[in-house]
C-alpha cells in the first residue's frame, strides 16, 4: 500500500502538506458522514493508517526505506527480465518461417549474402520475378506503357 498515493501527496511532501491532505480526505470519507457505505469506511481506515505512518518522523523514515528497497528490487527484476528477453529475441532463428514465405511468395526476402549463397547467375533470387511487384499493374492503370 502506497501511503503517499492514498493521501495524494508527493513523496517529498512536508508535514503541513500531509496534514492538509489527511484532513481533507478524512472529512470526505469519515464513517459518520458516509453511513452504510463500507467502501468509504475502508478508505477512511487506509487514510488514517497512512497519516499515522507519514506524520511520525521515525515511522516515515522506516516506511521510505522499505519503499525504496522494494522499488530497487522491482527495478532489478525488470532490468533482468528485459535483458533476458533481449537475449532470447537476438538468438531466435526464424527457421522454417522464412522457408515457408519463400515457398509461398516464390522468392527469398533475404539477400543472397545473408543466406550464405553466392550468385552463380542461374536460379538466383535476382533472376526470379517478384510476385509482389505491382509495377506492371500500375503502368497499365496509369496508361504509361
Amino acid at each position: 500500500m502506497d501511503y503517499y498515493t492514498i493521501l495524494g501527496v508527493p513523496q517529498q511532501a512536508d508535514d503541513n502538506q500531509i496534514k492538509q491532505a489527511y484532513r481533507k480526505l478524512a472529512k470526505k470519507y469519515h464513517p459518520d458522514l458516509n453511513p452504510d457505505n463500507p467502501a468509504a469506511e475502508e478508505k477512511f481506515k487506509d487514510i488514517v493508517e497512512a497519516y499515522e505512518t507519514l506524520s511520525d518522523p521515525a515511522k516515515r523514515k522506516n516506511y521510505d526505506a522499505t519503499l525504496m528497497q522494494s522499488s530497487d528490487t522491482l527495478r532489478g527484476a525488470y532490468t533482468q527480465d528485459t535483458t533476458n528477453r533481449t537475449q532470447t529475441a537476438t538468438n531466435n532463428s526464424f527457421g522454417n518461417f522464412t522457408k515457408d514465405l519463400e515457398r509461398y511468395f516464390g522468392f527469398s526476402f533475404q539477400t543472397d549474402t545473408q543466406q550464405g549463397k553466392h550468385s552463380t547467375g542461374e536460379n538466383t533470387t535476382k533472376n526470379k520475378k517478384n510476385p509482389l511487384d505491382v509495377t506492371e499493374m500500375f503502368e497499365a492503370f496509369m496508361k504509361i506503357k
